[in-house]
């Protein structure tokens, strides 16, 4: 287990009562060689239960629908000092980590050692704000039975999904059934934070729980997948947030009549339990965050960010340009903003998939500024900050010095998101051309 030096306080909630079992879309397992009298991790032999699913051929280098939603068992959340962490169990399948680069040697595909054992996945948020948080590789997983632990501590993945959005977790192979016991070590939050969460997230806690693995579970979540026709499979497009209900709406914040059942690049999102507020957060009446609610973490809609939003050089065939599929949005906060420095303005860069608005985490960019075709600053580009910010999310900024009407920017993606993926988004947020922009003219 890793050691930090920071103060630990310690929160026990032990649980084995689910929540309810919720369709998520997720990878697929797969194996071609099966034979038919083989198992196929059918629940009703009580032993494997890993079913097995076609892939989509040759998918797009885009988000693309997979061939099936799967299901999944949600524990209740829990409360550890300033963190809140919603548990959620599903079958072991494969995942993809993003290593690096965008060559075909920096995805690795990640399958399950066993088909015994679980795939154990966590969304962790602020009750506060009810901003989804970001985890990295330093989170540790430790399971247990009667006391007794069971193999070494985990790492999990800090992970992007369809309908979870940003989360992490990673497969948790078990030989046995019975009653196993979690404890999940979370560090202090590595992103620099701003607005109200700055300060905050800088010690470490840990969190217990306990569930049930057994056939019934086995059972549950494998029996609870949704297939969908293949003329579905790999189309363009994403489903919809685990968190159902909502209204859908196109960029033009009409409600979407496709039927994919996802908002498009700055639809709004709208529950039929409250309502979003203008940092597209989900809020009661009251305008106080939901407790029994887990959060989506999607960002707020373009509409909703302040500034001069940057104008794409090249017209794009969306409301938001792409690169690698990932929808970038740009904003200019003008000098005195608290998040530049003295009279600087601040450039806002927001990546987010492009359906749901989930962050793209753990990226490297760079911004160089033009005019009249001489450099602007740095010849050599400003690093853009990734930042946790409570009124805009996760975002990427930079102080810049005053810009003027007609600058062009150009943002080099120096690294994709180092994020792990669920299918469907594996193929996209990889290769990442740089983009342009031009500071338009005052209204």
């Amino acid at each position: 287990m890793h050691d930090h030096d920071l103060d630990r306080r310690t929160f026990v909630q032990r649980t084995g009562a689910a929540t309810g079992i919720l369709a998520l879309a997720g990878c697929l397992e797969t194996d071609d060689d099966t034979d038919e009298d083989e198992d196929t991790g059918d629940p009703s032999n009580g032993d494997d239960a890993v079913p097995r699913f076609p892939e989509v051929e040759d998918p797009p280098a885009a988000v693309y629908r997979p061939t099936h939603r799967e299901s999944m068992r949600m524990l209740e959340p829990i409360t550890a000092g300033e963190y809140t962490l919603a548990p959620m169990l599903s079958y072991p399948h494969p995942f993809w980590l993003v290593t690096g680069g965008a060559g075909e040697d920096d995805i690795e595909r990640v399958d399950p050692e066993q088909g015994r054992g679980v795939h154990m996945m966590f969304t962790l948020w602020d009750d506060e704000t009810g901003i989804v948080l970001p985890v990295d590789t330093s989170a540790t997983i430790t399971i247990s039975q009667n006391g007794e632990r069971i193999g070494s501590p985990h790492s999990p993945w800090p992970m992007i999904s369809q309908e979870m959005g940003f989360h992490f977790g990673d497969n948790i192979p078990l030989e046995d059934d019975g009653t196993y016991t979690v404890d999940v070590e979370l560090p202090p939050i590595p992103t620099h934070t701003t607005g109200d969460l700055e300060g905050r997230f800088t010690d470490s806690e840990t969190v217990t729980f306990e569930f049930e693995y057994d056939r019934a579970f086995r059972e549950q979540v494998v029996g609870g997948v949704e297939y969908f026709d293949e003329s579905e499979w790999g189309e363009r497009g994403a489903l919809e947030p685990m968190d159902h209900g909502h209204d859908d709406h196109d960029d033009d914040g009409h409600h979407d009549h496709d039927g994919d059942g996802h908002h498009d690049d700055d639809g709004h999102h709208d529950d039929d339990n409250g309502h979003d507020d203008d940092d597209g957060h989900h809020n009661d009446d009251n305008g106080h965050h939901d407790h029994g609610h887990v959060p989506y973490s999607a960002l707020p809609p373009a509409d909703a960010y302040p500034g001069t939003r940057l104008e794409p050089t090249d017209e794009a065939d969306t409301d938001l340009p792409r690169s690698g599929d990932a929808a970038i949005f740009a904003t200019l906060l003008e000098s005195g903003s608290r998040l530049a420095d003295g009279d600087d303005q601040y450039l806002l860069v927001s990546p987010r998939t492009p359906y749901n608005r989930v962050p793209l985490a753990d990226m490297a960019m760079q911004v160089t500024v033009e005019r009249d075709g001489e450099p602007v600053g740095d010849a050599d580009g400003t690093r853009l900050v990734q930042t946790l910010d409570s009124e805009y999310d996760l975002h990427y900024g930079a102080s810049l010095a005053a810009l003027q009407s007609g600058d062009a920017i150009t943002i080099t993606f120096e690294s994709p998101p180092q994020v792990a993926r669920h299918q469907g988004y594996e193929t996209a947020f990889l290769e990442m051309p740089p983009l342009e922009f031009t500071v338009p003219e005052e209204p």
